[in-house]
């Protein structure tokens, strides 16, 4: 990949880890009536197209999939950087619990409360996101050595 290529991948992937902490931590920000009003939305349309989901799933599910791309934007700017190998990984990975940590702190100031499940969810997310982008990563390597 030329150098040019590189620093327009990078700040495409710098960009959109901006956007995707603004999501989860503006989500965060909403009340919870707001909160529960976006889910709600979801839930509905969801169900209007015949997905038989409830409201508490949409919610998990949302935080699962948020988190899940922001571990993998994480594990592809370290790549990216040169990381490789389990210090990568697992500097990715504290940066997404930094970021779930920081999210339930948000909750705690915007009325809704923190729990320590969701830090689990949240991370869970992360991990599952750099663990398959690491692999999808690794796999075009061998497909594609430069």
């Amino acid at each position: 990949m030329s150098e040019a290529r590189k620093q327009q991948l990078h700040l495409f992937l710098r960009l959109l880890l901006v956007v995707t902490l603004c999501v989860i931590w503006g989500n965060s920000l909403l009340s919870r009536e707001d909160s529960a009003a976006l889910s709600g939305g979801i839930t509905a349309w969801l169900r209007s197209i015949g997905l038989p989901v409830s409201h508490h799933f949409v919610r998990k599910t949302a935080h699962f999939c948020e988190f899940a791309l922001l571990g993998a934007v994480l594990a592809l700017l370290m790549r990216l950087r040169g990381g490789r190998g389990f210090q990568c990984l697992c500097n990715s990975a504290f940066a997404a619990l930094l970021t779930a940590v920081t999210d339930e702190t948000i909750q705690v100031f915007s009325g809704r409360g923190s729990q320590v499940p969701d830090v689990v969810l949240d991370f869970s997310g992360a991990v599952a996101g750099i663990i398959l982008c690491t692999l999808i990563a690794k796999r075009s390597e061998k497909k594609h050595p430069t």
